[in-house]
Protein backbone atom coordinates (compact mmCIF):
# COMPACT_ATOMS: atom_id res chain seq x y z
CA UNK A 1 0.00 0.00 0.00
CA UNK A 2 1.67 3.05 -0.90
CA UNK A 3 1.21 6.28 1.07
CA UNK A 4 2.18 10.09 0.03
CA UNK A 5 3.45 12.42 2.84
CA UNK A 6 3.89 16.31 4.00
CA UNK A 7 7.38 17.48 4.47
CA UNK A 8 8.66 21.22 4.55
CA UNK A 9 5.98 22.12 2.70
CA UNK A 10 6.33 19.94 0.15
CA UNK A 11 4.14 16.57 -0.93
CA UNK A 12 6.88 13.26 -0.92
CA UNK A 13 5.72 9.66 -1.93
CA UNK A 14 4.73 7.60 -2.56
CA UNK A 15 6.12 5.04 0.20
CA UNK A 16 5.51 1.86 1.54
CA UNK A 17 4.17 1.69 5.26
CA UNK A 18 6.88 0.09 6.23
CA UNK A 19 9.14 3.43 5.08
CA UNK A 20 6.24 5.48 6.69
CA UNK A 21 7.21 3.92 10.11
CA UNK A 22 10.82 4.44 9.90
CA UNK A 23 10.32 7.90 9.00
CA UNK A 24 8.82 8.37 12.32
CA UNK A 25 11.36 5.78 14.12
CA UNK A 26 14.07 8.88 12.89
CA UNK A 27 12.36 11.59 13.75
CA UNK A 28 11.47 12.86 10.62
CA UNK A 29 8.02 12.39 10.95
CA UNK A 30 5.57 13.46 14.30
CA UNK A 31 2.11 12.78 15.43
CA UNK A 32 0.71 16.08 13.41
CA UNK A 33 2.94 15.18 10.04
CA UNK A 34 0.32 14.66 7.61
CA UNK A 35 -0.28 11.48 5.42
CA UNK A 36 -2.55 9.74 3.00
CA UNK A 37 -3.12 7.00 0.44
CA UNK A 38 -5.22 5.93 -1.77
CA UNK A 39 -9.01 5.46 -0.66
CA UNK A 40 -8.81 8.16 2.28
CA UNK A 41 -10.93 11.44 1.70
CA UNK A 42 -8.49 13.85 2.64
CA UNK A 43 -4.82 14.02 4.33
CA UNK A 44 -5.16 13.09 7.92
CA UNK A 45 -2.37 13.54 11.14
CA UNK A 46 0.03 10.54 11.46
CA UNK A 47 -1.05 10.08 14.77
CA UNK A 48 -4.99 9.40 13.25
CA UNK A 49 -4.64 7.88 10.21
CA UNK A 50 -1.62 5.26 11.22
CA UNK A 51 -1.25 5.26 15.37
CA UNK A 52 0.77 2.53 14.97
CA UNK A 53 4.10 4.53 13.60
CA UNK A 54 3.92 6.03 16.59
CA UNK A 55 5.05 3.52 18.75
CA UNK A 56 8.42 3.33 16.84
CA UNK A 57 9.02 6.74 17.13
CA UNK A 58 12.43 8.38 18.70
CA UNK A 59 11.50 9.96 22.58
CA UNK A 60 14.68 12.25 22.35
CA UNK A 61 12.89 14.69 19.74
CA UNK A 62 14.34 18.02 20.91
CA UNK A 63 12.03 20.24 22.32
CA UNK A 64 11.39 23.97 20.59
CA UNK A 65 9.13 25.90 22.77
CA UNK A 66 7.38 23.25 24.57
CA UNK A 67 6.94 21.15 21.08
CA UNK A 68 8.91 17.81 20.46
CA UNK A 69 10.29 18.95 16.98
CA UNK A 70 11.74 15.93 14.92
CA UNK A 71 15.73 16.21 13.59
CA UNK A 72 14.63 16.74 10.03
CA UNK A 73 12.43 19.58 10.79
CA UNK A 74 14.42 21.94 13.13
CA UNK A 75 15.87 24.28 10.95
CA UNK A 76 12.81 24.87 9.10
CA UNK A 77 11.13 25.87 12.36
CA UNK A 78 13.93 28.39 13.70
CA UNK A 79 13.60 29.77 10.65
CA UNK A 80 9.91 30.04 10.89
CA UNK A 81 10.02 31.55 14.23
CA UNK A 82 12.90 34.27 13.13
CA UNK A 83 10.53 35.12 10.24
CA UNK A 84 6.95 35.35 12.72
CA UNK A 85 5.51 32.84 11.33
CA UNK A 86 4.04 30.51 13.80
CA UNK A 87 6.13 26.83 14.13
CA UNK A 88 4.76 24.09 11.90
CA UNK A 89 4.46 21.74 15.05
CA UNK A 90 1.16 20.19 15.94
CA UNK A 91 -1.75 22.56 17.59
CA UNK A 92 0.87 25.51 17.03
CA UNK A 93 -0.91 27.26 14.31
CA UNK A 94 -2.88 29.77 15.40
CA UNK A 95 -5.61 30.04 12.93
CA UNK A 96 -6.93 33.81 11.84
CA UNK A 97 -10.41 33.75 12.50
CA UNK A 98 -13.19 34.92 10.34
CA UNK A 99 -14.20 38.35 11.23
CA UNK A 100 -10.28 39.19 11.27
CA UNK A 101 -9.82 37.78 7.58
CA UNK A 102 -13.05 40.23 6.57
CA UNK A 103 -11.17 43.22 7.99
CA UNK A 104 -8.24 42.48 6.03
CA UNK A 105 -10.02 41.69 2.57
CA UNK A 106 -11.89 44.72 2.93
CA UNK A 107 -8.44 46.90 3.70
CA UNK A 108 -7.40 44.77 0.72
CA UNK A 109 -10.34 46.13 -1.53
CA UNK A 110 -9.77 49.69 -0.78
CA UNK A 111 -6.05 49.13 -1.78
CA UNK A 112 -7.68 47.39 -5.09
CA UNK A 113 -10.23 50.25 -5.72
CA UNK A 114 -7.39 53.08 -5.60
CA UNK A 115 -5.00 51.43 -7.83
CA UNK A 116 -7.65 50.56 -10.39
CA UNK A 117 -9.01 54.28 -10.41
CA UNK A 118 -5.86 55.72 -10.85
CA UNK A 119 -5.28 53.85 -13.75
CA UNK A 120 -8.80 54.10 -14.95
CA UNK A 121 -8.03 58.05 -14.42
CA UNK A 122 -5.00 57.84 -16.37
CA UNK A 123 -6.14 55.92 -19.44
CA UNK A 124 -9.37 58.63 -19.37
CA UNK A 125 -6.74 61.20 -19.35
CA UNK A 126 -4.87 59.83 -22.44
CA UNK A 127 -7.74 59.11 -24.47
CA UNK A 128 -9.27 62.45 -23.84
CA UNK A 129 -5.55 63.98 -24.79
CA UNK A 130 -5.64 61.60 -27.88
CA UNK A 131 -9.16 63.00 -29.36
CA UNK A 132 -10.89 59.24 -28.45
CA UNK A 133 -14.59 60.60 -27.61
CA UNK A 134 -15.50 58.71 -24.63
CA UNK A 135 -18.80 60.54 -23.31
CA UNK A 136 -22.29 58.30 -24.37
CA UNK A 137 -24.71 59.90 -26.20
CA UNK A 138 -28.33 60.57 -24.63
CA UNK A 139 -29.61 58.76 -27.53
CA UNK A 140 -30.22 54.91 -26.52
CA UNK A 141 -29.95 53.85 -30.04
CA UNK A 142 -26.39 55.31 -30.88
CA UNK A 143 -23.94 52.97 -30.11
CA UNK A 144 -21.10 53.76 -27.38
CA UNK A 145 -17.78 55.61 -27.99
CA UNK A 146 -14.94 53.85 -28.93
CA UNK A 147 -12.82 55.45 -26.25
CA UNK A 148 -15.82 54.58 -23.51
CA UNK A 149 -16.06 51.09 -24.74
CA UNK A 150 -12.22 50.79 -24.27
CA UNK A 151 -12.71 52.22 -20.54
CA UNK A 152 -15.12 49.50 -20.07
CA UNK A 153 -13.08 46.67 -21.21
CA UNK A 154 -9.89 48.08 -19.26
CA UNK A 155 -11.76 48.28 -16.17
CA UNK A 156 -12.74 44.69 -16.51
CA UNK A 157 -9.30 43.72 -17.21
CA UNK A 158 -8.03 46.03 -14.23
CA UNK A 159 -10.35 44.63 -11.56
CA UNK A 160 -9.61 40.79 -12.14
CA UNK A 161 -5.76 41.10 -12.80
CA UNK A 162 -5.51 43.18 -9.43
CA UNK A 163 -7.60 40.60 -7.98
CA UNK A 164 -5.12 37.92 -8.77
CA UNK A 165 -2.16 39.55 -9.03
CA UNK A 166 -1.88 41.54 -5.67
CA UNK A 167 -2.07 38.86 -3.39
CA UNK A 168 -0.02 36.68 -5.65
CA UNK A 169 2.65 39.04 -5.81
CA UNK A 170 2.32 39.95 -1.72
CA UNK A 171 2.10 36.61 -0.82
CA UNK A 172 4.94 34.98 -2.77
CA UNK A 173 7.00 37.90 -1.69
CA UNK A 174 5.90 39.13 2.07
CA UNK A 175 3.72 36.12 2.98
CA UNK A 176 0.85 38.26 3.33
CA UNK A 177 -1.01 41.21 1.17
CA UNK A 178 -1.24 45.27 2.86
CA UNK A 179 -4.94 44.18 4.67
CA UNK A 180 -3.34 41.09 6.24
CA UNK A 181 -0.19 42.62 7.34
CA UNK A 182 -1.74 45.17 9.34
CA UNK A 183 -3.62 43.15 11.10
CA UNK A 184 -0.72 41.02 11.72
CA UNK A 185 -1.83 37.97 9.45
CA UNK A 186 0.51 35.68 7.01
CA UNK A 187 -0.34 32.79 4.56
CA UNK A 188 1.51 29.89 5.15
CA UNK A 189 1.09 26.03 3.62
CA UNK A 190 -0.39 23.70 5.82
CA UNK A 191 2.39 22.87 7.77
CA UNK A 192 3.08 26.45 8.47
CA UNK A 193 6.15 27.27 5.84
CA UNK A 194 6.01 29.42 3.49
CA UNK A 195 3.93 29.44 0.13
CA UNK A 196 6.33 29.15 -2.94
CA UNK A 197 5.74 31.62 -5.98
CA UNK A 198 4.05 29.14 -8.30
CA UNK A 199 1.97 29.01 -5.22
CA UNK A 200 0.80 32.06 -4.31
CA UNK A 201 -0.59 32.76 -8.42
CA UNK A 202 -2.29 29.71 -7.92
CA UNK A 203 -4.25 30.85 -4.95
CA UNK A 204 -4.83 34.37 -6.94
CA UNK A 205 -6.85 32.31 -9.25
CA UNK A 206 -8.56 30.18 -6.49
CA UNK A 207 -9.71 32.96 -5.02
CA UNK A 208 -11.83 34.01 -8.50
CA UNK A 209 -14.17 31.10 -7.46
CA UNK A 210 -15.12 33.11 -4.60
CA UNK A 211 -16.54 35.87 -7.21
CA UNK A 212 -19.35 32.87 -8.96
CA UNK A 213 -20.10 31.48 -5.04
CA UNK A 214 -22.03 35.29 -4.03
CA UNK A 215 -19.23 35.03 -1.57
CA UNK A 216 -19.87 31.65 0.03
CA UNK A 217 -16.39 30.74 -0.34
CA UNK A 218 -15.44 33.36 1.91
CA UNK A 219 -18.54 32.63 4.59
CA UNK A 220 -17.03 28.99 5.05
CA UNK A 221 -13.93 30.31 6.89
CA UNK A 222 -16.31 31.07 9.52
CA UNK A 223 -17.63 27.29 10.17
CA UNK A 224 -14.06 25.65 9.60
CA UNK A 225 -12.38 24.07 12.10
CA UNK A 226 -9.04 25.30 10.68
CA UNK A 227 -11.03 28.96 9.10
CA UNK A 228 -10.25 27.92 5.79
CA UNK A 229 -12.03 29.62 2.75
CA UNK A 230 -12.41 27.94 -0.40
CA UNK A 231 -9.15 28.81 -1.87
CA UNK A 232 -7.48 27.47 0.90
CA UNK A 233 -9.00 24.12 1.03
CA UNK A 234 -8.08 24.25 -3.10
CA UNK A 235 -4.53 25.19 -2.54
CA UNK A 236 -4.23 23.72 0.90
CA UNK A 237 -3.43 26.73 2.42
CA UNK A 238 -3.99 28.47 6.22
CA UNK A 239 -4.58 32.37 7.31
CA UNK A 240 -2.75 32.28 10.75
CA UNK A 241 -2.01 35.27 13.37
CA UNK A 242 1.59 36.05 14.02
CA UNK A 243 0.98 38.20 17.14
Amino acid sequence: MNWYYALNGQQLGPVSEHEILQLASQGTLSAGSLIWRDGMGDWQPLSTALPAALATASPAAPQIGGFAVPEAQKDLVVQQMREGVSPALPGALNYAGFWIRFVAKFIDNLVLIFFVLILMGLLGVGLYAAGVPIEPSQDPNTPPPTGFVILMIAYYLFAFGFQIAYPAIMVAKYGATWGKMALGLKVVNDDGSKLSTGKSWGRGFAELVNQFTCAIGYIIAGFDSEKRALHDHICSTRVITTR
